[in-house]
């Protein structure tokens, strides 16, 4: 019970390692408000979670939008209370090469990645610092550390949100708000999936991603929600502005 009682936002919470981590959270103690595309999935997981005792509402917002975002965040605090941590792990993953993107999938991932960080962490610092502290986790990649060709969009906005974690980082430290960035290496999701098929070649992608990981195999979303784990919690009380590589060795050659 590390999150007992704490509110906790995770964006993309319905899915892959967004699921992961409303799962986990809700198991560990906290109230965990998600949001997600699926209103469907997302309200079964909410189901699922209120029959084993777990604590975890469903919201349909476009994190993506400012006044969606702000109506969220409004209905959580006057449903709860307060806030204390925020997952930002909303995200898409367009494949191909540059060349062949053009601007409304540029602007449209900008927006998903990017811009859903800006909005919902803007909206809830007040809250955190309200609530004397708290825990901003930003889903990174290993693809925001080193190059990926073939993903040069999707590894922009995992660079980006490393940097966001490292500098808002600085800006909160005096809040005792804590921000980390968490990157996942090729972890079994529907979301890498989907990006393998983008690729036009998923077996041969599939193939190539774990052969990269030195220790064998892809990533387990329970895996990554464990990271996540540590630090939303008290655990990680004297980390901030980190980016956490859980990758299997990904980028260690």
């Amino acid at each position: 019970m590390r999150l007992k009682d704490k509110v906790v936002l995770v964006t993309g919470g319905s899915r892959g390692i967004g699921e992961a981590i409303t799962r986990l959270f809700s198991q560990e103690g906290a109230l965990v408000a998600f949001c997600g595309r699926d209103v469907e999935r997302g309200e079964r997981l909410a189901a699922e979670l209120a029959q084993e005792s777990g604590r975890a509402t469903f919201y349909q917002c476009d994190v993506s939008d400012e006044n969606d975002v702000a109506r969220w965040v409004a209905e959580v605090v006057a449903e709860n209370g307060r806030i204390d941590g925020v997952v930002n792990n909303a995200g898409v993953a367009p494949a191909g090469p540059l060349e062949d993107f053009d601007l409304g999938l540029w602007n449209a991932t900008m927006a998903t990645n990017v811009t859903s960080m800006f909005l919902v962490s803007r909206a809830t610092i007040p809250h955190l610092r309200a609530a004397g502290g708290g825990s901003i986790i930003n889903l990174g990649s290993t693809f925001g550390v080193v190059g990926a060709g073939g993903s040069v969009l999707y590894a922009m906005t995992k660079a980006a949100a490393i940097s966001i974690s490292k500098s808002l980082a600085l800006e909160l430290a005096p809040d005792q708000i804590r921000v980390n960035a968490l990157c996942p290496g090729g972890t079994e999701t529907p979301f890498l999936q989907d990006w393998m098929d983008a690729t036009g070649d998923p077996e041969g992608t599939r193939a190539w991603l774990t052969d990269r990981h030195p220790l064998g195999r892809l990533g387990d979303p329970k895996e990554q929600a464990a990271a996540a784990l540590f630090l939303m919690s008290d655990d990680s009380s004297y980390v901030t502005g980190h980016a956490l590589l859980v990758d299997g060795g990904y980028t260690a050659q």
